[in-house]
């Protein structure tokens, strides 16, 4: 009888403790890594403390709410395959010169675990997929329509799309972080103009292209001049030298050409040479002879003289 009791009470523990562990593991949730749960009482509200990564209770009229912590990407774009949307989800800007062109446009946010339970009070109890497709875009659309009428459709195309960017961003940052998403930046991407948009912008690349090309043939016919000056100076300096070589050569040429005529006509005596002061003589045989005789000639020739002139 006794025995009876214990197993009957035995099995009733069992039981229960089934039930109790049966209960607890049906109301129990997990978070994963890089989520913050928001735990929200249908009697008390909101739980003041966000919940952490790992294994929760939700209790009897409770429920968990998650949301990323992680860095997030929102993206608006046309392409139906890229977009949060799976449809045409690009951003219309209108900007100074009255021209309404679509972008392409991502977002880079973040939604801490401090301020989690912010995000649920602003938005209440959505998923992120839903703010980002409502909310967000919204304050996107505001943003780039406020700062969009400070420039012209070329300039947000080209050089200034940067600069709007980070203005865009800075307006963004201030007008999410009241509701606790804070916003790293906000880029322009694809730009879809409108036809008339398209054939302006033809129209002015076509300009630009025609002012390169004048500013180039000009670049390139100033090189040319200054080639042609080099070379006309080189072509003068070479002429200039090639005369001054040929009169030399032909006054060398004058001057062999006499010489060689000497030689023809000398008869192969060596011509009476007179000394002067610091000249050296040589003499050969056939001269020394010569003046020989004539030193013995000079005698007889006086004395010829003398007796003529007695008579």
């Amino acid at each position: 009888m006794k025995f009876k009791t214990f197993a009957a009470s035995f099995g009733g523990l069992v039981v229960a403790g089934l039930a109790i562990w049966g209960f607890i593991e049906s109301r129990s949730a997990w978070i994963d890594a890089g989520f913050v749960g928001i735990l929200y009482d249908a009697s008390s509200g909101v739980q003041p403390k966000p919940l952490k990564p790992g294994r929760v209770f939700v209790g009897w009229r409770q429920r968990l709410y998650v949301f990323p912590t992680k860095l997030m990407s929102a993206k608006y774009v046309q392409d139906v395959e890229e977009g949060e949307q799976k449809v045409a989800d690009g951003i219309l800007i209108t900007t100074s010169d009255n021209a309404n062109t679509t972008f392409d446009v991502c977002v880079i946010y973040r939604i801490s675990e401090e301020s989690a339970i912010q995000v649920f009070n602003s938005f209440g109890p959505i998923d992120v997929e839903t703010i980002q497709a409502n909310h967000l875009r919204r304050a996107i659309k505001d943003v780039v329509n406020e700062i969009g009428p400070k420039y012209d459709v070329f300039e947000l195309m080209g050089p200034k799309r940067q600069e709007f960017c980070q203005l865009a961003t800075e307006s963004l940052k201030k007008r999410m972080a009241t509701n606790g998403i804070s916003i790293d930046s906000l880029m322009l991407l694809t730009a879809f103009p409108a036809p008339e948009t398209a054939e302006k912008i033809t129209r002015r690349v076509n300009q630009y292209t025609e002012y390169d090309i004048a500013v180039l043939r000009r670049q390139i016919a100033e090189v040319s001049r200054k080639t042609n000056v080099i070379t006309a100076q080189a072509r003068m300096t070479a002429t200039q030298l090639t005369s001054a070589t040929a009169k030399d050569k032909g006054l060398e040429q004058l001057q062999l050409q006499a010489d060689e005529e000497a030689i023809e006509k000398w008869d192969g005596h060596l011509p009476e040479i007179r000394a002067g002061g610091n000249q050296t003589m040589i003499l050969d045989g056939s001269t020394l002879a010569a003046l020989s005789n004539r030193r013995a000639a000079a005698p007889a020739a006086k004395s010829n003289s003398q007796g003529e002139n007695g008579q």
